[in-house]
């Protein structure tokens, strides 16, 4: 079996559907001996047009125009799917939210081919999530313009859909019609031999690891920590990430001990992982981060508001710990019990290991979707 994975960054780009994508292909050809090629932009400008990963996935970069708001990637990908698409036996699109899905919508409208829908979050935008009024207008624009022509066009002409999340599934179904359609709960996985715990590293940050944006919460995390630190001075935080709020971020280095570091390279971040006591996530929506996964992974436990998929993954009492995103200031005494408990601490990072390695594993996933395509061809 042959198949095209579709999407908008390439594999070394720091976000949660290329280095899914980047991963699948890598593990669909070593655990169920799928081949797979990726075709993405050329978003960095490198001016390449092929390269290979692990010697064994095969890439197309295709020449960025330009980058829409920093998030889609203006890039013509339907000339190469339409010349090559037959030597394929499936073409798989990461996230519906991207024009790069839409040009594989088009061209399946077009063309007779199997056609895998994979939704990676952002299916739920509500407008109370923007801080700005250019912020603003974007959540407007796709909510009433995208989601109604080109998304709805993308779910329309897909085949099969395969969601990260239960909820975003559970939304997908009751706003575009999926009678004709196979639909998949399959989640995001990890590589539990890389991301493990390092007892060699000292665990001693608080650390928030994502966009510095009003969704993700940054500014609320930087309230939430100068809470803690006012009980608690002896605490460490780290802030690993970029956005419109960054000057919040600069802001408060000047009062708290904050480490900042606008990018780190992912080949290394189970570093990040090993080197913080827990990970704080204060975003205002989500899907189903793979920083979640990634820190349960390496043993290190979560505190997060209860939003979008997260509750799938976190279980209170049991790996980390949740918070209604307008009531956190009411739990910073439980938040600070939570962080002095070494004990405790550690054993919701042993309980969240075994929870990646049973459910979130490279060796099920990838099972999994191999099913969705085999159900497909035949």
């Amino acid at each position: 079996m042959k198949v095209l994975q579709v999407n908008p960054y390439p594999p070394d780009h720091l976000g949660g559907s290329e280095i899914f994508c980047k991963n699948l292909s890598i593990n669909l050809k070593k655990k169920r001996n799928i081949d797979s090629e990726i075709l993405t932009s050329d978003v960095f400008k490198r001016k390449i047009k092929n390269d290979l990963i692990e010697e064994s996935v095969k890439v197309h970069y295709k020449r960025c125009y330009h980058n829409l708001w920093g998030k889609n990637p203006i890039v013509n990908m339907y000339s190469f799917m339409k010349k090559n698409y037959q030597k394929y036996d499936l073409i798989h699109a990461h996230s519906y939210i991207f024009f790069t899905s839409a040009q594989c919508a088009l061209l399946r409208k077009m063309r007779k081919f199997p056609f895998v829908l994979h939704i990676h979050g952002g299916v739920q935008t509500p407008l109370s999530l923007s801080s700005n009024l250019i912020e603003y207008f974007q959540l407007l624009y796709k909510r009433s313009i995208f989601d109604k022509i080109i998304g709805k066009l993308v779910i329309k002409n897909s085949d099969s859909i395969i969601s990260v999340s239960k909820k975003d599934l559970d939304f997908v179904r009751q706003n575009y019609d999926l009678s004709n359609k196979a639909y998949y709960y399959i989640p995001n996985a990890v590589d539990i031999e890389r991301f493990k715990r390092i007892d060699t590293i000292n665990r001693r940050f608080i650390t928030f690891i994502g966009r510095l944006s009003y969704i993700k919460g940054i500014d609320i995390f930087i309230e939430v920590i100068k809470e803690l630190y006012k009980e608690d001075n002896t605490l460490k935080f780290l802030i690993i990430g970029n956005g419109p709020l960054k000057n919040l971020v600069e802001k408060a280095k000047k009062e708290l001990p904050i480490t900042y570091k606008e990018y780190f390279p992912y080949e290394k971040i189970e570093k990040v992982y090993n080197m913080s006591k827990l990970i704080m996530l204060t975003s205002r929506f989500e899907g189903v981060p793979t920083t979640i996964l990634e820190s349960l992974a390496c043993e290190t436990p979560v505190i997060s508001s209860n939003v979008g998929g997260v509750s799938e993954i976190i279980k209170p009492k049991e790996n980390g710990f949740l918070f209604k995103i307008d009531k956190i200031f009411q739990e910073t005494d439980n938040m600070l019990k939570l962080i002095s408990n070494e004990k405790t601490l550690n054993n919701f990072g042993k309980n969240g290991r075994n929870l990646i390695k049973k459910e979130f594993s490279w060796e099920k996933v990838s099972e999994d979707i191999e099913k969705v395509y085999r159900n497909m061809l035949n």
